[in-house]
């Protein structure tokens, strides 16, 4: 059985993180299109901090 470096694990956790902050990001963004809000604050927050600025986007609409 062959053991993952520590490297290409880290690797996936970063790979798997961005995609979750560009998924979040994109939902943000549709959600606040939708009700007619400048997405663009919310975009950034989101990309930078993940479900915290989904959180707060949740919590400002």
């Amino acid at each position: 059985m062959a053991l993952e470096s520590p490297t290409s694990r880290t690797a996936a956790f970063v790979a798997i993180t961005a995609v979750a902050h560009v998924a979040l990001a994109a939902w943000v963004r549709r959600d606040a299109r939708a009700r007619q809000t400048d997405p663009s604050p919310w975009d950034e927050l989101t990309l930078l901090t993940g479900v915290a600025g989904a959180l707060a986007y949740r919590r400002y609409r």
